[in-house]
């Protein structure tokens, strides 16, 4: 029913009293109808109001799922990557870390532990969306507390403390290249650099930054985690799969 209706039989309702040749109980019976006419359009007006909302907040969850889907998606390509990056760091800074001045190393080995140092390797989270999401408010839209409680571990989570992992092995990884860079006497000679790295703090820091298993293990849970949300949201909505 349209305002205009409400509005007329509203008018109706109070014109009922003016006349004085309907019996009282005639008018409480119409009074009646009247009103029981209002509240029933007005409840109906508000239920396919609140059905249309509720339409259109599960319209954008959906938008959302499946596109935070691919960002996790994203995630965990790139933690896969990162993971082989670790393991070659593993092999490498132990070999590093048992530099001898006494024993020089093979040249081409050398060369490879070298090139170690100046490469490096992090995950910049796909983050934007579920930042977006959570600050407009929306993120309890989704009907899943499951699914819910699953994606805030994640990001809130599971990322914050791989991202502090990881910035604290980056750190020491650039404690090395600078430190390497203030000591070496000649640029460019590998020989140089190896020198420099058969000294004491060379060697902590060789050995501090072969991977650490936390690390590692946060790594992995990024994997997991993410993993299992993708399962949910493709169970939520098996037709996007």
């Amino acid at each position: 029913m349209s305002d205009q209706e409400i509005v007329k039989h509203t008018k109706k309702a109070f014109g009922i009293w003016s006349n004085p040749n309907t019996p009282l109980w005639h008018k409480i019976k119409d009074f009646a109808l009247e009103v029981f006419i209002i509240v029933f359009a007005v409840s109906l007006s508000i239920w396919f109001h609140n059905r249309a909302e509720h339409h259109n907040e599960q319209h954008q969850v959906r938008t959302f799922l499946l596109g935070l889907r691919q960002d996790i998606k994203g995630d965990i390509t790139d933690v896969h990557e990162i993971q082989g990056f670790y393991r070659d760091y593993g092999v490498w800074y132990s070999y590093m870390s048992r530099f001898d001045k006494s024993i020089p190393p093979e040249p081409d080995s050398l060369k490879k532990a070298l090139s170690m140092i100046a490469a490096s390797a992090s995950l910049a989270p796909h983050s934007s969306r579920f930042n977006g999401f959570l600050s407009a408010g929306k993120i309890l839209n989704i009907e899943s507390d499951s699914l819910t409680q699953h994606i805030l571990s994640y990001y809130q989570e599971d990322l914050v403390a791989m991202k502090g992992s990881q910035e604290g092995w980056i750190n020491l990884h650039n404690q090395l290249r600078n430190y390497l860079s203030d000591n070496v006497k000649t640029f460019g000679d590998d020989k140089a650099a190896w020198e420099v790295l058969t000294t004491p703090k060379a060697k902590y820091l060789t050995t501090t930054l072969v991977p650490w298993q936390q690390l590692l293990d946060r790594y992995q849970t990024v994997i997991d985690h993410g993993n299992l949300i993708i399962a949910e949201i493709n169970e939520m909505y098996p037709d996007a799969k």
